[in-house]
């Protein structure tokens, strides 16, 4: 045994070192012998306590934030460190998780309470452990993936397409609702394949009822009559009694003729899908907002966003914050799931560019690169002749803002890239997409924007909590609600500024507001407050730039940062931000990926601390373009893209 544990300290020590130089060699050998040597290394923390994390992003406000972890705090990190003790590996799939790990403490089992972790995984299978130390309770195969294609997702980056969405776990019966993509045949085809609600026992595995399959036509669409995306997650509620699980999804091709987005109702108590709500006509209006689920208030109405897309206000919801009611099955009346508030910044069509081409008051540049006023040399992915301007942020640096005329990078312009932030006991949601736009969204009354409404932008920004903001850059006095929606049709400083994460929820002792942490790309981590009086007001900065090694290389790099967040309760001292961003375009390749600790609640000169950093470790590790860190029990679980999830802990107790 002394011998096995030295060869494996070994290969971690001959990793490590491979990593430090990594410009010579590839990340993805390096984390190949550097992980594997953490797979039998565990520092069990006795007194840790988990709590139900049970849903994406942790319940059903969507907060990522966990208020009662023990263990990690900003002190205990500085002084101990973060190791990682482990790497827990989901089976038959390279790239395994784009479902959040959901735990359930106190599982009732034939050997008796359990803590049970689930992973679902993209090749259909779940899979049960200990989240202690990874031990198997159980596995199950739920059926065959539709194997990964460009047809799918045109930069095939996953091998498999099952399991895709979060699922959702309901805690008094203990079992698991998981929608997941299943093949006849296990073929690349997508058209043939079926989505399937799972009913699984958390004790064993066992399915409680047989899979039913999602299907229903909805304003003249057949759900089945196109490949649809189900990477939105799930969520739960229970009104008057009547618990019913909800999803949503989107279509593979967002707005080809009869794509559109769905979302369902799932009654509990009969296990059958009660109510099916087209989002659109068939002119695309998907929900996906970054693998996020719907939020749900306690009255258990729902809250999304979607994507691109047609609008109306009555039957066509692209581009908008939507409010949904739904109405559970009684002995009289069917069930039924309905819009009941929006709020739309604008249309697809009303971000398209003129054929004219250059815009008033804008120097053309006819070649490859762009000196920055900074002294920064801009690479220009642009053709020549595409706009330029130059602005000033809010401490007066300057910005080159670059205005690509090309339609096709406006008409994909997602209002819906990430899932809204909704502070329900201010009643407020934020929501933000590629723009980078955080917009303030009353949640009792969105206010129900028209089409008459969209002519007067700022008549509809004034039905707004507040104003909107530039959410994940300093972009000074430029107006985010302009009269004319070209005018937001520009790449900062060259780069995208989407945002892709749901931001983080998290009340704020100190300041005594709500506030919330949001990452886009290119930028930095950003803290707001929030408040019905004051709208949104920036708090702090982080310094540490998403995407790293595309940084300043038009267009940037995807996705931006993904969060969790956890504290004791109210006190500051115990409050820690978890970010994992990539290095370089984690949407269009496998990257290598950075977790970065921050101090969440002490802000010194407006900037947010670093606590602990994986690159200062030496712990590489493939990043997950859409799948935020779990933070329980003493841990920090990161799902990576090698067919794991890192588990990360205190070095020393």
């Amino acid at each position: 045994m002394a011998s096995n544990y030295t060869a494996r300290f070994r290969k971690c020590a001959i990793g490590i070192a491979i990593y430090r130089c990594r410009p010579a060699m590839s990340f993805l050998i390096a984390f190949a012998l550097a992980a594997s040597c953490f797979l039998s290394f565990f520092v069990r923390a006795a007194d840790a306590q988990y709590v139900p994390w049970t849903t994406r992003s942790a319940d059903n406000a969507r907060s990522g934030w966990n208020a009662r972890e023990t263990e990690l705090t900003p002190e205990r990190i500085e002084k101990n460190g973060l190791a990682r003790l482990g790497v827990y590996q989901v089976p038959g799939d390279a790239r395994g998780l784009e479902a959040q790990p959901l735990i359930l403490p106190r599982v009732r089992t034939a050997t008796g309470p359990r803590d049970v972790m689930v992973l679902a995984s993209m090749s259909d299978v779940l899979r049960a452990v200990d989240p202690r130390d990874g031990s198997l309770l159980w596995e199950t195969k739920l059926g065959l993936p539709v194997q990964g294609s460009g047809d799918i997702d045109m930069w095939k980056i996953n091998d498999h397409w099952g399991c895709l969405s979060t699922g959702v776990i309901d805690p008094d019966t203990q079992r698991l609702y998981q929608s997941c993509w299943v093949s006849p045949n296990g073929s690349v085809d997508p058209k043939i394949a079926r989505w399937y609600m799972f009913v699984v026992n958390l004790a064993d595995g066992s399915l409680a009822v047989p899979p039913v399959q999602i299907e229903g036509v909805s304003k003249g669409l057949d759900f089945d009559a196109m490949p649809r995306k189900q990477r939105s997650s799930l969520v739960e509620t229970n009104v008057a009694g009547a618990k019913t699980v909800f999803g949503c999804s989107g279509t593979i091709f967002e707005v080809e003729k009869g794509a559109a987005g769905f979302c369902f109702a799932f009654d509990v108590a009969s296990n059958r899908f009660t109510a099916l709500l087209a989002l659109s006509k068939g002119t695309g209006a998907g929900v996906w907002m970054g693998g996020q689920g719907v939020a749900a208030d306690e009255a258990g109405d729902l809250y999304l966003v979607t994507g691109n897309g047609g609008f109306d206000g009555v039957d066509e919801f692209g581009e908008s914050f939507v409010k949904l009611k739904y109405l559970p099955p009684t002995a009289g009346r069917q069930a039924s799931l309905s819009v009941v508030g929006n709020w739309t910044p604008w249309t697809d069509a009303a971000r398209i560019p003129s054929a004219s081409g250059r815009r008033a008051g804008m120097a053309a540049n006819m070649g490859a690169t762009e000196n920055h006023p900074s002294g920064a040399m801009i690479t220009m992915a642009a053709a020549p002749g595409t706009p330029l301007k130059t602005a000033f942020d809010s401490r007066g640096r300057p910005l080159l803002l670059v205005f690509p005329q090309d339609p096709g990078r406006w008409s994909d312009e997602d209002w819906g890239s990430a899932g809204p932030a909704c502070l329900f006991t201010i009643d407020i949601c934020v929501a933000a997409g590629k723009d980078g736009i955080g917009y303030p969204v009353r949640a009792s009354d969105p206010g129900s924007t028209t089409p008459a409404d969209l002519a007067d932008p700022k008549v509809n920004c004034g039905k707004l909590a507040a104003k909107p903001v530039w959410l994940t850059i300093d972009l000074g006095s430029i107006d985010p609600c302009p009269a004319d929606p070209k005018d937001l049709n520009f790449l900062p400083q060259g780069d995208t500024a989407h945002l892709h994460m749901t931001p983080v929820q998290y009340f704020d002792p100190l300041l005594r507001l709500w506030t919330i942490f949001a990452w886009g790309e290119n930028g930095i981590l950003r803290k707001w407050s929030v408040s019905p009086s004051d709208g949104l007001k920036l708090v702090g900065e982080g310094e540490e730039p998403a995407s790293e090694d595309v940084n300043g290389r038009s267009p940037g790099g995807m996705p931006g940062g993904f969060c969790s967040g956890s504290s004791n309760g109210a006190d500051p001292d115990t409050a820690i931000i978890a970010c994992t961003v990539p290095y370089g375009d984690g949407n269009q390749k496998v990257v290598e990926g950075r977790l970065l600790v921050y101090d969440a609640a002490h802000v010194t000169d407006g900037r947010l601390r670093v606590i602990w950093d994986s690159r200062s470790a030496g712990l590489p590790f493939v990043f997950n373009k859409f799948n935020p860190p779990v933070i329980d029990g003493g841990r920090i679980y990161v799902p990576d893209y090698s067919g794991g999830l890192g588990v990360y802990g205190l070095a020393r107790q």
